[in-house]
């Protein structure tokens, strides 16, 4: 059986870095999309569902740590790996603070890199089926009519499918 396709969002201000990442990750079979700022960043979370986001740490306008606040507000089970050619204590505490899955420092092992992201991919499948049966139990508990217990549980299968 193959690897699970991991849905990968970089986010990184240096284009050629964007681009050189993309294409080796694209070429281990992940789906990838590559952005250079906070903000396009956050539109493609608003559309589409991803697993990891690799996220640049120093950024002009936003920075690694504010865009992974916003996207865990639309993505709450994504996971973060921060990057940084900066890297410091505080900056790793901060990121580690608002749930970060790994800070790496540049310059970093590609082979290191994926398996850190395939890592981090687990996580968020570890974490959604966590969420999906708290939220089931929660449902049966309270849910006395079986039709509505159907309804209620697809609604719940559909939204975890999609992964947010």
């Amino acid at each position: 059986m193959s690897d699970p396709v991991i849905r990968i969002l970089l986010v990184d201000d240096e284009q050629e870095l964007v681009d050189y990442l993309a294409k080796r990750l694209k070429k281990k079979g992940h789906d990838v999309v590559g952005v250079t700022s906070g903000q396009e960043a956050l539109k493609r979370v608003e559309r589409r569902i991803y697993d990891v986001a690799v996220l640049d740490l120093k950024m002009p306008e936003m920075d690694g740590i504010e865009l992974l606040k916003n996207l865990k507000e639309i993505q709450p089970y994504l996971q973060a790996i921060m990057l940084t050619g900066h890297g410091s204590m505080d900056s790793a505490l901060e990121s580690g603070r608002h749930d970060a899955f790994r800070f790496l420092v540049k310059p970093y092992e590609f082979e290191g890199m994926l398996e850190t992201i395939e890592e981090a991919a687990e996580q968020k499948r570890k974490e959604q089926l966590e969420g999906f049966q708290v939220e089931l139990k929660e449902l049966i508990a309270h849910t006395a009519a079986p039709h509505e217990l159907m309804n209620e549980t697809e609604r719940l299968r559909a939204k975890y499918e999609q992964g947010d």
